[in-house]
């Protein structure tokens, strides 16, 4: 009996150990191990659900991303993807949410910013500190939307949907740079 109970706790500890896994394993992307799209949205949800405060919701992605896998293959893109999902996750704090949700975009919650100037200032040094990706005689550069919640909404839509034209504001402006979102801006849903 005593054999027949270790063994039940040792089968029961066991699985356990692999359901954590396998829970881990669907909630990261597997090119760039960040939160997949699936989770990171939820995460984020749940986060400006349950946590009052400032945050900064930053969207971001690869200049000229379809040219990389064009000119050079898409096993070169997902090099680069891989890159900068390493490089994401060692710029923002443990408690901040890093995910892929989607080609070259990928999304961060900087939890419990206190100000404006935080965010803009954590914004300039990843830009500043990206590492340098050449291609011939390219460099793959970023571009970032910012929009901070509460002021610009308190849900992930809410939120992406400004970060999204703050993005495309950094696009219009030249690219690898970064602009917080304006709510004087006039909205325009065209991307290029």
């Amino acid at each position: 009996c005593v054999l027949v109970g270790i063994l039940v706790i040792y089968i029961a500890r066991k699985n356990n150990r692999e359901k954590v896994k396998l829970l881990a394993v669907a909630q990261r992307d597997a090119l760039t191990g960040l939160y997949n799209k699936d989770y990171t949205q939820k995460f984020i949800e749940r986060t400006l659900q349950q946590e009052s405060g400032q945050h900064g919701f930053v969207i971001l992605d690869v200049d000229y991303f379809k040219s990389v896998n064009d000119s050079y293959g898409h096993l070169v893109g997902d090099k680069v993807l891989s890159m900068l999902g390493k490089f994401l996750q060692g710029q923002f704090r443990e408690d901040d949410i890093v995910g892929r949700i989607g080609g070259d975009e990928f999304v961060i919650l900087m939890r419990n910013i206190s100000d404006r100037d935080k965010a803009e200032q954590r914004i300039h040094n990843l830009l500043k500190n990206l590492p340098e990706m050449k291609m011939d005689n390219r460099s793959i550069t970023i571009s970032v939307g910012v929009a901070l919640a509460p002021d610009n909404g308190n849900t992930f839509i809410e939120l992406y949907r400004h970060a999204d034209q703050a993005l495309y504001e950094t696009k219009r402006g030249g690219r690898n740079g970064y602009s917080i979102y304006n709510p004087n801006w006039t909205e325009n849903t065209t991307e290029e």
